[in-house]
C-alpha cells in the first residue's frame, strides 16, 4: 500500500462536487430546491450558454441570515437537519449541506440575500475561496449567480453535451419542478428569451397546460386516493397523448422530483390495460407519504428513494390509476338522452312557402372526362436470363413507390438478391405465400414494404433531394419545452429529411411539407414520433444515425397487416424487395421472409423422422 495522504479542502470539495454537480442542470435543481425550501412564492431563473456561463436564480423567500451567509458555503453546512436521526424524517428538498460548497468549488458564485428586519448582504466565492463580503441593499429574498461553471475543472466540460442540449435538460427539469409547486410563480429565461411562465394559481392542471399544451391538459384524467400512510393524486393521459419515450412521465414524492421503477411499472401496467398501442403514457403522479416510511438518502443527486413497503405502493398506484382510466374512458362513451325542452310558441294559422332559389353553375361541355387508368406492361429480366412481362395496375401501393423509383436513376441499377418467386397467394391478408424452386417462402407484407420504403427514403436523404409534398392545410403542433428544444436542435436534419417546418408562436410549429411517400397522413403524429426517436438516441449521435431514426419512424406508412392485396400488387411488392440492398430484415431487425423446405414439411407431417 502506498503512503496515505490527507487531501486538501480544495481537492475534497472538487471530489464532492463530482457527485453533486454532475452538469449545469444539477446546479439548477439544487438552487431551485433551496429557493422552494425558503418559502418563495416567486422564482425567476435565467441561464445562458446551457448554464455554463450563467445560472441566475432570484426568489422572494425568507433569505439567509447575515451571520449564516459565510457558513452556507462551508462543507456539510445545512439548515435542514441537526442530527443523523433527522435523516429519517426529511421534509425539505435539500438536506445534506453539500450543494453550495460543491457548486462554489467549481464555479464563481455571487450571492445576495436579505431576511426580514436585516440589511442585505453580498458574498463572492470563487473556486471555494471567499473573495469578499459586503452589505448590499435589496428586497427580501435571495439572488444566486453561478458563472463559469467548471472553469477550474476543464476535464469535466468534456463530458457535457452541446450548450443547446444542456439548456434543454435544464428546461425539462425546471418544467417538471413547476408541476410539483403550482402555488409558486416560476419564470424561466433561456439566452434572453422567456420560454416558460407559470402563475402560481395553485392548480396543477393549469401548470400542465402551461408546460405542455392545451391538448394535453384536456386529454388527462384526474385521480386521487387516500390510504393509511400515504395519499396519491395526479393526472393520467388518454392514449392519444401517449409518446414513444418516457419524457412525459413525472413522479413526485413529497413534492420531490424522483425516478421510481416501482411507480413507473405500476402506472404503465395500468395504462396498458386500456391501450391499443405500445407507447408510454403521459402522467403526473404525486405521492404524499410519511417521511419515516421512505429513505431519500440513497442517491447522490436525490433522484431515487427507497420505500419501506414497495409491494403495497405498487398495488395502490396500479389500482388508483386503473380505476381512473376505467372511469374516465367510460365517461367518454356516455350517450345522454336528448331532453325535449318545452319552448313557448305561437300557433300559426297559415305558412307561406318561400320559392326555391336557383343558382346557375357553369358546365364545361368541351373538356372530356379523363380516361380511367390503364394497365402498363413493364419489362424486366427474369430468372436464367429470360425476359418476363409483368402487368402493373395503377394501385395505391404502386403510387407510393413509382415516383421514388423514377426520380433517381441510381436506384434502378439493381441486382436481385433472391430468385423470382411464383406467387401462390395471401394468408390472413398479412403474409404472402410464394414458391421458389422446391421451397415455400412466406413474406411479411408490412415488414417487406417498410424495408423498401426505408431504403428508398434513406437513398433520397443521402443524395440530398428528398421529394416532399405540401399539406393543403398546415398542421400546427404545440410543443413542450423539451420537444421545442429538440426541434430547434434538429431543424436542419428534419429539413433535409423532407419536413418543412416553421415556428408558429412561442412553442408551436407549423408543418407545411412532409416526404411524399408518407401519402395522406397525420403529419403531427409522425413529427412527434420522430422527436421521440431522436430523444432516445442519447449523447453524441451523428447526423446519419438521426436520419436512420427519422426514416424508421416515417416508414410506418407501409402496407399494414390484414390489408388485402391483389395478385399484381403482391408480385410488385416482392419484385421491389428482391432488388433492395438488404431485403431480409426490416428496419427494426425483424425478418421480412422465412423459408420452409420440402424436408421441413415432411417432418411436420411425420413423413420422415
Amino acid at each position: 500500500m502506498g503512503k496515505i495522504n490527507l487531501l486538501s479542502a480544495e481537492t475534497f470539495n472538487k471530489i464532492a462536487a463530482g457527485e453533486v454537480v454532475e452538469r449545469p442542470s444539477s446546479v439548477v435543481k439544487e438552487l431551485l430546491e433551496n429557493a422552494i425550501d425558503a418559502g418563495a412564492t416567486e422564482i425567476h431563473l435565467e441561464i445562458a450558454d446551457g448554464g455554463e456561463s450563467l445560472i441566475k436564480i432570484v426568489d422572494n423567500g425568507e433569505g439567509i441570515l447575515e451571520e449564516d451567509l459565510r457558513h452556507a458555503f462551508l462543507p456539510h453546512a445545512t439548515s435542514k437537519i441537526r442530527s443523523a436521526d433527522d435523516l429519517f424524517s426529511i421534509r425539505t428538498m435539500g438536506f445534506r449541506g453539500e450543494a453550495l460548497s460543491s457548486i462554489a468549488s467549481v464555479a464563481k458564485v455571487l450571492t445576495r440575500s436579505k431576511t426580514a428586519g436585516e440589511d442585505g448582504r453580498e458574498i463572492l466565492v470563487e473556486g471555494g475561496e471567499i473573495r469578499y463580503e459586503k452589505y448590499a441593499p435589496m428586497d427580501q429574498g435571495t439572488l444566486m449567480e453561478v458563472r463559469d461553471l467548471f472553469y477550474n475543472v476543464p476535464a469535466r466540460k468534456k463530458f457535457l453535451k452541446t450548450k443547446s442540449r444542456e439548456g434543454s435538460i435544464i428546461s425539462e427539469i425546471v418544467a417538471k419542478i413547476t408541476l410539483a409547486h403550482p402555488h409558486i410563480a416560476f419564470d424561466l429565461v433561456v439566452d434572453g428569451k422567456n420560454v416558460l411562465r407559470t402563475y402560481g394559481t395553485g392548480e396543477q392542471s393549469d401548470v400542465i397546460r402551461q408546460v405542455y399544451s392545451k391538448k394535453v391538459q384536456e386529454n388527462a384524467f384526474y385521480f386521487e386516493e387516500h390510504y393509511d400512510s400515504f395519499s396519491i393524486h395526479g393526472f393520467i393521459g388518454k392514449e392519444e397523448i401517449s409518446r414513444g419515450s418516457r419524457s412525459h412521465e413525472t413522479i413526485f414524492v413529497n413534492k420531490r422530483l424522483i425516478q421510481s421503477k416501482v411507480i413507473t411499472a405500476a402506472v404503465e401496467r395500468a395504462f396498458k390495460s386500456f391501450a391499443t398501442v405500445n407507447r408510454f403514457p403521459f402522467f403526473v403522479l404525486n405521492l404524499e407519504i410519511f417521511p419515516e416510511l421512505i429513505d431519500v438518502n440513497i442517491h447522490p443527486q436525490k433522484a431515487e428513494i427507497k420505500f419501506e413497503d414497495e409491494g403495497h405502493i405498487f398495488k395502490s398506484v396500479f389500482q388508483t390509476v386503473h380505476d381512473a382510466l376505467k372511469k374516465g374512458l367510460q365517461g367518454t362513451f356516455d350517450v345522454k338522452a336528448a331532453v325535449e325542452e318545452e319552448v313557448p310558441y305561437e300557433q300559426l294559422t297559415s305558412l307561406e312557402k318561400e320559392p326555391p332559389i336557383y343558382i346557375d353553375l357553369p358546365v364545361d361541355t368541351v373538356r372530356e372526362t379523363p380516361p380511367a387508368p390503364s394497365l402498363e406492361p413493364v419489362k424486366a429480366q427474369g430468372e436464367m436470363g429470360k425476359p418476363y412481362g409483368e402487368v402493373r395496375p395503377v394501385q395505391p401501393l404502386e403510387k407510393r413507390e413509382e415516383t421514388l423509383l423514377e426520380e433517381h436513376p441510381a436506384v434502378q441499377e439493381r441486382t436481385a438478391k433472391f430468385p423470382q418467386p411464383k406467387i401462390i397467394g395471401q394468408f390472413r391478408s398479412t403474409y404472402i405465400l410464394a414458391e421458389i424452386f422446391d421451397e415455400l417462402y412466406i413474406f411479411d407484407q408490412h415488414a417487406a414494404h417498410e424495408k423498401i420504403l426505408f431504403e428508398k427514403y434513406m437513398a433520397e436523404i443521402r443524395q440530398g433531394h428528398v421529394v416532399s409534398q405540401g399539406l393543403l392545410i398546415p398542421e400546427i403542433v404545440d410543443l413542450d419545452l423539451a420537444d421545442h428544444h429538440l426541434y430547434q436542435e434538429n431543424h436542419s436534419v428534419l429539413r433535409d429529411a423532407g419536413f418543412h417546418l416553421e415556428d408558429f408562436g412561442d412553442r408551436s410549429v407549423a408543418i407545411r411539407e412532409v416526404p411524399v411517400f408518407l401519402g395522406q397522413v397525420q403529419a403531427s403524429g409522425y413529427f412527434l414520433e420522430i422527436l421521440d426517436n431522436i430523444r432516445n438516441l442519447g449523447k453524441g449521435s451523428p447526423e446519419e444515425v438521426k436520419y436512420l431514426r427519422i426514416a424508421t419512424a416515417a416508414c410506418k406508412s407501409a402496407i399494414k397487416a390484414y390489408e388485402p392485396l391483389t395478385l399484381d400488387e403482391m408480385r410488385h411488392l416482392i419484385e421491389e424487395l428482391r432488388y433492395i440492398a438488404e431485403p431480409f430484415t426490416c428496419p427494426h431487425g425483424r425478418p421480412t421472409l422465412v423459408k420452409l423446405t420440402e424436408k421441413d414439411m415432411q417432418k411436420m407431417f411425420r413423413r420422415i423422422v
